[in-house]
C-alpha cells in the first residue's frame, strides 16, 4: 500500500497518511492489462471504479474526549475535549495520496498531541477535492476479454483518453451531499455508518474495528447544510453553500510517552469516481466524480513501529 509521509520538525513527531483502498489488479499486473475494483457489469453507460488517484485539502484533524457533533447539535471541538493533531487555516493540499513519492505538508501545522485517551477522531476537509483513473471496457464474456484493448484514462476536465494508468490526471469533484437522490432538508447532509452499513460494504474494511462514521456536510460558518438544491429525481441533489466535510470516527485512541506518530487513514473508495463506458464499442466517452463517501481515522505509532 502506497503511504504519504508527513514530518514536523518536532523530533517525536510525524504523521503518515495511508489511502484505504485496495490498489486495483492493473495497479500490479504487466503491461496495465487489468482494472480497479469496479461495479462495471456491463459493456455501456457509467458504472463505478475505484480511484488511483486522488488529493483533498485538509483544515484539521484532531483527538477528541467525545463526539463534537452528535446529532441534532452544533460542532463544539473545545467542549468535546479535542486537541489538534494537524491544523492549517487556510487548509493544504495532501497532494496524491497514491502516489510513489507522495507529499510533504507544512511542519508548522502539525502538533504533538497531549497525553491522554481519547474516544473520536475528527477531520475538516475541504468539499472540493481532486481524483483520477483508469479503464478498459470488458465484453460479458466468461472470461470477460477487452472489446478493443484500449485503456481509457481521466483528464483534468473529466475527458477520456487512451493511455496508461501512468497517465491519469486527477479532475475536480464536490463534497456536497451523502445521499444526491435524498434532499439536504431531509439529512442528507448528516450520515452514520458502520462496517455492516453504506453503500454497498463502502466502509466494511476501513471500520472493521466496530467503529462508527459520522460525516456531516458543513456551511463556512461549521454549521450543518440544509438548503436543497440539484434534484432528487436525477440523483443531482446536493446541499446549498457546503464548504466543509467534517469526518467523525468514534476510535478509541491513547498518546502517551511511547507515542512517535500518529498514523492517519484516509477512505477514498470505488464509486469516487465513475467512468461513461459508452455505448458497447469499448470507446469510453468520459469520467465523473461522486464524492458521497468519505472518511478518516487515526492510529497513534509507537516507538517500535
Amino acid at each position: 500500500m502506497k503511504k504519504l509521509f508527513l514530518y514536523s520538525a518536532l523530533s517525536i513527531t510525524s504523521l503518515l497518511i495511508t489511502p484505504s483502498v485496495f490498489a486495483g489488479p492493473g495497479e500490479n499486473a504487466t503491461g496495465n492489462l487489468k482494472n480497479t475494483p469496479n461495479d462495471c457489469n456491463t459493456t455501456q453507460d457509467d458504472c463505478p471504479i475505484t480511484p488511483t488517484k486522488f488529493s483533498a485539502k485538509i483544515y484539521q484533524v484532531a483527538l477528541c474526549t467525545s463526539h463534537p457533533m452528535p446529532a441534532g447539535s452544533a460542532l463544539d471541538l473545545p467542549g468535546s475535549g479535542c486537541v489538534d493533531v494537524y491544523k492549517s487555516d487556510t487548509g493544504e493540499e495532501t497532494g496524491d495520496i497514491f502516489s510513489d513519492t507522495g507529499a510533504t505538508l507544512s511542519a508548522a501545522n502539525i502538533t504533538v498531541p497531549t497525553a491522554g485517551n481519547y474516544t473520536h477522531v475528527a477531520a475538516i476537509f475541504d468539499k472540493d477535492f481532486k481524483v483520477g483513473s483508469h479503464h478498459m471496457v470488458y465484453n460479458l464474456n466468461n472470461p470477460a476479454t477487452p472489446i478493443n484493448d484500449k485503456r481509457y484514462v481521466s483528464t483534468a476536465s473529466g475527458g477520456a483518453v487512451e493511455g496508461t494508468a501512468s497517465d491519469v490526471e486527477m479532475m475536480t469533484g464536490t463534497f456536497n451531499t451523502f445521499m444526491p437522490q435524498i434532499a439536504c432538508s431531509n439529512d442528507a447532509g448528516t450520515v452514520e455508518r458502520v462496517a455492516t452499513t453504506g453503500n454497498s460494504g463502502t466502509y466494511t474494511n476501513f471500520l472493521a474495528g466496530g467503529e462508527t462514521f459520522s460525516g456531516r456536510i458543513l456551511k463556512s460558518d461549521y454549521s450543518l447544510a440544509t438548503q436543497d438544491a440539484g434534484n432528487i429525481n436525477n440523483n443531482s441533489a446536493y446541499c446549498l453553500g457546503a464548504q466543509y466535510l467534517l469526518s467523525i470516527v468514534d476510535k478509541a485512541t491513547t498518546i502517551n510517552t511511547s507515542t512517535t506518530g500518529i498514523h492517519i487513514k484516509i477512505l477514498a473508495p470505488k464509486g469516487l469516481i465513475r467512468i461513461n463506458q459508452g455505448n458497447g464499442n469499448g470507446i469510453a466517452t468520459g469520467f465523473t466524480s461522486h464524492g458521497e463517501s468519505m472518511a478518516v481515522k487515526v492510529v497513534p505509532i509507537s516507538a517500535s513501529e
